[in-house]
């Protein structure tokens, strides 16, 4: 509880352990994917996109250039900043200590106030992160990922949930893992934003598995990141990790929202419940504006298949994520509904 209110975190970290391939992934996949290696011989718990897969990174690790700083002495602003716990280096002394065990999670629930907590992965937001990955490879890294996760709920299932990873690389692969992951017991499955093989949000390739979360009476969470190789930020933005980390978050969930908005996809799955997490949610009025702009112009012409109007859809199918620190929160939902936005500590 926080202050009197049950709290159900919509968007909670994990960070997985190192040797979790070596553990749970198909041996017949293993020689497909390394990892670094400590002086022991054992995997450490490197920087991210570290992780080969076919010999490729599975993030952008090659861009993550850290500048120097240019001006001597400590960086000074006279403004404060919207929430940022990075400062408080000793705040995770706890979970380090346990390798970020399941203990060690419910205990950061415990000084979140956190009553029950949805769980994404961490580097495995980038880890199915590329175009033309063989499907059958695809499927076993979300096994190994999938049959940790629910191992590590197991130490709290009334408070630790999952959400399942999806081998977005054949739909209907992810559909029988979606079934599998829910007779597990996970609550959902999460996607990035970033397109797959140049398969649109709108597209009907996706209509099997947007069906079968209606079906199954599960969640869709979109998760945007920043490393991911495939992002269409780093041709807007190049090596300049900022730029990217500012912009990703918030343009990618905007052309999903307007694809399955505008594409019809909650015209078509009326039940189909969709979550936008760690991306704030201050741009969703906005956007929906944006959107109800051009309806007269453009619906009867290119859309004639939408019966209600952006705000209809939304209010219906979508929660955005905001996360307590943020400053426009009241603004926002006067704007599109306080029952409409999910909380989430984003923790770590």
């Amino acid at each position: 509880m926080k202050d009197g209110l049950r709290f159900v975190d919509s968007d909670m970290h994990i960070m997985e352990p190192p040797d979790l391939f070596d553990r749970y992934l198909d041996p017949k996949f293993k020689h497909r994917v390394s990892v670094p290696v400590g002086t022991d011989g054992r995997p450490y718990r490197g920087p991210a996109g570290l992780t080969l897969i076919d010999g490729l990174p599975t993030s952008d690790s090659d861009l993550q250039q850290y500048r120097k700083r240019i001006r001597r002495g400590p960086t000074q602003s006279t403004q404060p900043l919207s929430g940022s716990r990075l400062a408080d280096t000793g705040r995770l002394d706890f979970a380090v200590e346990r390798d970020y065990n399941a203990e060690a999670q419910v205990m950061g629930m415990e000084q979140e106030g956190v009553d029950i907590a949805v769980l994404y992965p961490t580097g495995g937001l980038s880890l199915i992160a590329r175009d033309n990955l063989d499907p059958q490879l695809s499927l076993a890294l979300c096994q190994a990922y999938n049959n940790w996760i629910h191992e590590f709920c197991q130490y709290s299932p009334d408070r630790l949930k999952f959400v399942a990873m999806l081998p977005v690389h054949d739909v209907h692969l992810a559909c029988r893992e979606l079934v599998r992951c829910v007779k597990l017991g996970a609550v959902g499955s999460f996607i990035r934003p970033n397109l797959v093989n140049d398969h649109y949000w709108h597209s009907n390739y996706w209509d099997p598995l947007y069906s079968l979360h209606e079906g199954l009476n599960v969640t869709w969470g979109f998760h945007e990141g920043v490393s991911a190789v495939y992002s269409r930020m780093i041709p807007l933005y190049g090596e300049n990790r900022f730029y990217r980390h500012v912009a990703s978050h918030w343009i990618e969930m905007q052309q999903a929202m307007i694809a399955m908005i505008i594409g019809g996809v909650f015209e078509f799955h009326p039940e189909l419940r969709v979550g936008f997490l760690e991306a704030q949610n201050s741009w969703v009025p906005g956007l929906l504006s944006r959107i109800e702009w051009d309806y007269p112009q453009y619906r009867d012409s290119h859309a004639p298949y939408l019966a209600l109007t952006p705000r209809e859809y939304f209010r219906r199918n979508c929660w955005a994520a905001v996360e307590g620190s943020e400053p426009e929160i009241e603004a926002t939902a006067g704007l599109i509904g306080a029952d409409r936005m999910c909380i989430s500590t984003d923790y770590p």
